[in-house]
């Protein structure tokens, strides 16, 4: 027959009192006092053993991973952010008040296992984008972010109608390229195009309506976001 552990733990305690009533009622010489005494310390034992070990299983413990970012650059990291990939912001400065020196790394700890977006930013204004970094259950995933050098455009559409197509290319290109956005910007929003080498470019925007205008000859700075206001 198999008992519940609380039923284990009762029946333990009816038997402790049966066997104290037992010797209780022996006479002294029936049994050597030495033998009292163990008899006694062993129905203790087994009830504070059946008693500990509870009704049931213990909790999992939680799921949790870790991420380690190095300074892969050439220069000290100021700021770095990360964030779930599902957020819309990137939360708190993970290195404030202090830095990363490059080859120096910063491990986060307790991280519930999902994909990240990680930015890294450096001395010189520049900085590092890497997406859906994973990080898994009991694992530490080790990332280096590096100053590319390279700079990006934000554009902002005060248009009043929604931008479909947004292409940007080098002055000195016969092409326009791939769409560099993959849903539509609409009127008040802001696309942030980052990881473009220096240099002098030439945007064109082409709205819902089918109509396009084309903004030409701006540069890009390395560390430096290049705002551009479509109207």
């Amino acid at each position: 027959m198999m008992l519940r552990m609380s039923d284990a733990v009762e029946e333990a305690g009816v038997v402790s009192v049966h066997v104290l009533i037992l010797l209780l009622g022996c006479p002294m010489a029936c049994l050597p006092k030495w033998r009292i005494l163990l008899h006694l310390a062993s129905v203790f034992l087994i009830t504070l053993l059946l008693s500990c070990s509870g009704g049931g299983s213990h909790p999992p413990p939680p799921y949790e991973g870790s991420l380690r970012v190095y300074n892969g650059g050439s220069l000290e990291m100021w700021h770095l952010h990360v964030t779930p990939s599902v957020s819309a912001t990137w939360g708190v400065d993970q290195l404030s008040p202090s830095y990363l020196v490059p080859g120096d790394s910063l491990t986060l700890t307790h991280m519930y296992p999902e994909t990240y977006d990680v930015e890294a930013s450096f001395s010189d204004g520049s900085f590092d984008r890497v997406y859906d970094v994973s990080v898994y259950d009991g694992q530490t995933t080790v990332l280096t972010m590096m100053n590319t050098g390279t700079g990006s455009v934000a554009v902002f559409n005060n248009s009043g109608l929604t931008i479909n197509g947004i292409y940007l290319t080098l002055s000195t290109s016969s092409t326009w390229g791939p769409n560099q956005t993959a849903l539509p910007l609409y009127d008040q929003g802001t696309l942030t195009l980052t990881g473009i080498s220096p240099g002098t470019y030439d945007l064109k925007v082409v709205f819902s309506t089918g109509a396009s205008v084309t903004l030409p000859a701006f540069n890009v700075t390395s560390g430096v976001v290049t705002t551009l206001q479509v109207i």
